[in-house]
């Protein structure tokens, strides 16, 4: 017993340091972003590939807390939960949203390392594995959900949705509220009093994939279509509304549990211009997980949303 405690906390304490590496690795990304003085006297903001001296040291501190704790992390977890028989745990409890969000990082470790080595991309970007390549990390958040909920899928939320009529008109018309008003009353007013121009430095990499996708053959194409418009949001789904928010709502209440898995939704695509949209669409989401008791519910939603939008650009 005093062997299996020993175990469980060196578990807990190099995973909050892989959360650590987690925090620096968003930094890391926003660090990239470079800001663009107009002639309009607006900001445009772009994805630059220039190092800079912040970026370095989180790019340092990433690296650090994202390998360092893996070689403690890794043992310890699967000596932990090797012990833990099947049910003993209902629910999912911060412990494990965290043992799972330590895990994702420690991918995203290793995927820095071998792009230090082996530079990106592996494989060509007209080849299946150049599509698997570059949908990496939405792979490793179903995975490692699979890996540590596989036996209770339900305690994340899939489950068959309740008031399943409802749910069809409820996610139609959230749909039709995010593409005809979500910009009008939240991004244009947000944007125009920071001063932000509207462009995208995320939406135009995402057209430029699927056209591209388009322009080798119909069938990468359509390959794109399905992962950016079913894939991803499944994957993400899972993280944010079927790990993360289940674990907030168990420890915080449903209000908290929304808005706390809404703010990272939001933060981790990395857009400062439409973080506001995001958050907004991360609230319609974790209402929609919430009060269907479904992460269905919002993979249903978010997966209409994607693949009306890739189909957009996939057909211009």
């Amino acid at each position: 017993m005093i062997r299996q405690e020993r175990w469980e906390r060196i578990a807990f304490y190099s995973a909050l340091l892989l959360l650590i590496g987690y925090v620096s690795s968003l930094a890391l990304e926003f660090s990239s972003l470079q800001w663009i003085a107009t002639e309009q006297g607006k900001w445009r903001v772009e994805s630059s590939e220039d190092v800079t001296l912040l970026g370095f040291v989180f790019f340092i501190g990433t690296l650090f807390f994202s390998i360092v704790p893996a070689f403690f992390y890794i043992p310890a977890l699967f000596k932990t939960i090797r012990n833990e028989f099947p049910g003993w745990e209902t629910g999912v409890s911060g412990r494990y949203a965290m043992y799972y969000f330590a895990l994702y990082q420690v991918s995203y470790g290793a995927m820095l390392v071998f792009y230090m080595i082996f530079p990106y991309p592996w494989f060509s970007e007209q080849s299946v594995l150049g599509f698997i390549e570059s949908f990496l990390p939405q792979v490793m958040m179903l995975l490692f959900a699979l890996l540590l909920f596989g036996r209770r899928l339900h305690d994340i939320g899939f489950v068959r949705p309740a008031k399943v009529k409802q749910l069809f008109f409820t996610a139609i018309l959230f749909y039709l509220f995010s593409t005809f008003l979500l910009d009008l009353i939240v991004t244009v007013p947000i944007a125009d009093y920071f001063r932000f121009e509207l462009d995208s430095w995320r939406e135009e990499q995402i057209s430029g994939e699927v056209i591209q996708a388009k322009n080798i053959s119909w069938v990468a194409g359509i390959v794109e279509v399905l992962l950016v418009g079913l894939f991803v949001p499944i994957a993400e789904e899972t993280m944010f509304r079927g790990v993360l928010q289940t674990a907030l709502t168990r420890r915080f209440g449903a209000v908290l549990g929304i808005l706390g898995s809404s703010f990272l939704f939001g933060a981790i695509h990395v857009d400062p211009v439409l973080f506001p949209s995001l958050f907004a669409m991360g609230l319609m989401l974790g209402f929609l997980r919430h009060y269907y008791r479904s992460i269905w519910a919002a993979i249903l939603f978010h997966a209409l949303n994607n693949t009306i939008t890739v189909l957009i650009y996939f057909f211009q």
